[in-house]
């Protein structure tokens, strides 16, 4: 069906033949079809509307995020390598906004970015401190300017923080991320960049050693 979708209903607001066409059409159930329906509508392609039947939908940032929030999680505890490379990306990523960060922040995007930082040294649990970090780089990302940034760190961190706090090895490193926040309200592209790529570096260490010792573990 998502081949049918690409071929024939490119456009949003399309409506779909009824199920007993389609059961007919692909020679399988209304069963088989109906479940087909619900995880095309899981990913954000197509909406089910009382009344009105099944169309194609438009792509949202919020349903652009569900789905890779849903394709990230729902990979099992990373290897060593797979954390590599989603650092590798995640790096990539935030420097990038960092950088643009830097030229565009607005003084309510400064704030918010030193709103999440002051909260991430005053965490009293991990879940507190976690949550502060997370959004602190959504902070950052959105003083870039450019909601598509936003769209892929949003679950892409979610899922890093989640992951990693599943070893319990998880430092934060406030001083790391206030490099980044000083350089950034300093309005230094250059080293608000470098900042990030310590932050990144120090992860990634911390990511080898609390996967290291998960596999000492047999875990």
């Amino acid at each position: 069906m998502e081949r049918m979708l690409q071929e024939e209903y490119r456009e949003p607001g399309l409506k779909l033949p009824k199920e007993a066409e389609l059961a007919d059409r692909f020679r399988v159930s209304r069963i088989v079809i109906r479940e087909a329906i619900k995880v095309l509508e899981d990913r954000g392609l197509v909406e089910v509307r009382a009344g009105r039947g099944t169309l194609t939908a438009s792509p949202t940032p919020e349903r652009v995020k569900a789905s890779l929030l849903r394709l990230f999680r729902d990979q099992p505890l990373p290897t060593l390598s797979d954390m590599e490379r989603m650092l590798e990306l995640r790096e990539v990523l935030e420097e990038t906004v960092a950088t643009l960060a830097a030229v565009r922040a607005t003084p309510e995007d400064l704030a918010l970015i030193a709103a999440a930082l002051s909260d991430m040294a005053l965490g009293k649990t991990d879940e507190e401190t976690i949550e502060a970090d997370f959004r602190f780089h959504m902070a950052v990302a959105k003083a870039a300017h450019n909601r598509f940034f936003e769209m892929v760190i949003d679950p892409l961190t979610q899922v890093f923080l989640q992951q990693i706090r599943l070893t319990d090895i998880f430092e934060v490193g406030v001083d790391l991320h206030r490099q980044i926040f000083e350089q950034i309200n300093r309005g230094d592209p250059v080293a608000a960049r470098q900042a990030v790529r310590r932050l990144m570096r120090n992860t990634r260490a911390d990511a080898k050693k609390a996967l290291g010792i998960l596999s000492a573990n047999g875990q």
